[in-house]
């Protein structure tokens, strides 16, 4: 959708006309996706963030303002969204194990892999959400660092800065992995 559509649409929306907003969800609901589901490492949890996102967004029509970008507007109502789930998850994990038969207890990398999110996600797990976002929309969503300071109300500096120490650390730690792989295939022949 070329910019002057997408604002055509969200004037209308604004302005009340109830078919408006279809459009802008058909544009964005791809990459919104892959952001939530990055982040969330789940097909279901970022089905419903998604739907969350557009939900409050378009709630939210009249306070938007055209001089900011549509997509950092949306992207941060979605990030804002993920981190509390994100949040609200952390605090029930350490519940969970009390409240299961142990029987039915599995590790965290077993419902990662039940869920399907792959080396993409196996990298990003140990990160902490936030530079999860940093990283899931620098490198997937190939979105520039003044956009995505938009969306998570930073500088463009401090974030180009964060992403650098995130490139090195994730660089050594496929380092090692890679050194602990070779040792392992070494040890084997």
């Amino acid at each position: 959708m070329e910019a002057h559509e997408q604002e055509e649409w969200l004037r209308r929306a604004q302005q009340g006309e109830p078919d408006a907003f279809g459009p802008l969800i058909h544009a964005w609901q791809q990459k919104l996706f892959a952001y939530c589901y990055y982040l969330l490492g789940n097909r279901q949890d970022a089905e419903d963030a998604v739907q969350e996102a557009f939900i409050r967004a378009y709630r939210s029509l009249a306070a938007y303002s055209h001089d900011r970008s549509f997509q950092a507007w949306l992207y941060r109502i979605a990030g804002n969204y993920c981190l509390d789930l994100l949040r609200r998850r952390k605090r029930w994990s350490a519940l969970l194990p009390m409240l299961r038969p142990a029987e039915q207890e599995r590790s965290a990398e077993e419902a990662y892999a039940e869920g399907g999110a792959g080396a993409v996600m196996d990298m990003l797990r140990p990160l902490a959400p936030e530079d999860r976002q940093l990283v899931i929309l620098h490198v997937l969503q190939e979105q520039p660092f003044e956009d995505i300071a938009l969306c998570l109300d930073r500088k463009p500096a401090a974030l180009r800065k964060r992403y650098e120490r995130l490139r090195k650390k994730l660089g050594k730690r496929r380092s090692l992995e890679e050194e602990k792989e070779y040792e392992a295939h070494s040890i084997r022949v």
